[in-house]
């Protein structure tokens, strides 16, 4: 029995760019046209931090459409957190007072329906300065572990493909990074060089490079001599391709997993170095520094003061371990 092509039966089969249109979910084009929104407001926004508006708002254009789970018809509950952390962080400082407005009126006003969270002891809204802390918070937290990924992943794998002297020296000078804590390292080299933003993310980003060079080198080693692997060479493929082709897209979910654990950390030592004062300047808005501001006054029973940014740390490392384990159990 012949079969015969739509085209040769006279049938014409509909365009594939048509297609694709068509079979667009109205879930997907609204999530597409609400993060559009969002990235031109980040754009056109004042320029005070607007590269870390513009990193999360890729990251939530990327994160988005894995917040519906087609399958199941459900939304997932980390991914959808996550998103709405890091719109809220882009969009919620357009509907907050200023963070920095001193109103030694209202110091230390206790929370109300005026005042959400109330004020610390120089009157700034707390509601306020939560909101904005986010957007720098998540900010360096995200930028920093993508440039832990962006360095350590593929030094990881170039370590196994290559192996030798170059595969030693690495994990040499993993291991003499790894042998300090991660929080004292960052200390010691923030101690070092001065505090400031660009120099934080690149610190946090340093500390976490060895973390994924040893874990890419330990998922790529299984499947660096794997027959497709040895395809690509024998077809005369650069060493190069073969490692952004055929072997770093086979670890992603690894990397994705231990991304989200990473970002956690970062968010927790950028909190910490804030808290012993070795963080942003003061009275830069941040969640660790305002923890500093505010535990002393626990003492006399003004909890709010340090208690909501202490949340909001808490609920944003709860939320990248959650989705840290859906992405594992998933692969």
């Amino acid at each position: 029995m012949s079969v015969v092509s739509p085209r040769a039966s006279g049938s014409t089969a509909p365009p594939a760019r048509r297609r694709s249109i068509a079979g667009v979910r109205p879930v997907h084009l609204l999530v597409a046209v609400a993060t559009m929104v969002v990235l031109v407001v980040a754009l056109v926004w004042d320029g005070e931090w607007r590269v870390l508006r513009v990193v999360l708002t890729v990251l939530a254009i990327i994160v988005a459409p894995a917040v519906w789970d087609p399958q199941r018809r459900v939304i997932r509950p980390a991914t959808g957190v996550m998103v709405a952390l890091i719109l809220l962080a882009l969009i919620g400082p357009l509907f907050t007072r200023d963070p920095l407005m001193l109103n030694v009126g209202e110091s230390l006003a206790t929370p109300g329906s005026d005042i959400w969270f109330g004020t610390d002891q120089h009157g700034r809204d707390i509601f306020a300065r939560v909101i904005h802390g986010a957007r720098l918070d998540l900010g360096v937290g995200f930028s920093a572990a993508a440039l832990a990924v962006i360095v350590g992943m593929p030094l990881g794998a170039l370590a196994v493909l290559r192996g030798g002297l170059f595969d030693s020296v690495l994990l040499r000078i993993s291991e003499s990074f790894q042998a300090f804590p991660t929080l004292l390292l960052a200390l010691g080299i923030v101690a070092a060089v001065g505090p400031s933003i660009p120099i934080l993310i690149f610190i946090i980003a340093i500390v976490n490079v060895p973390v994924y060079l040893r874990l890419t080198r330990s998922a790529v080693a299984p499947i660096v001599n794997a027959d497709f692997v040895l395809a690509a060479r024998c077809a005369g493929q650069r060493e190069l391709t073969i490692l952004l082709r055929h072997i770093l897209p086979n670890v992603r979910q690894v990397v994705l997993a231990q991304f989200s654990v990473n970002v956690a950390w970062a968010i927790q030592i950028l909190a910490a170095l804030s808290f012993v004062g070795l963080g942003v300047p003061v009275p830069t808005p941040e969640w660790g520094a305002m923890v500093r501001g505010g535990y002393e006054q626990m003492v006399y029973g003004r909890w709010w003061v340090a208690l909501f940014p202490g949340l909001a740390i808490l609920f944003a490392v709860l939320t990248l371990n959650q989705l840290s384990d859906r992405v594992r159990h998933t692969t």
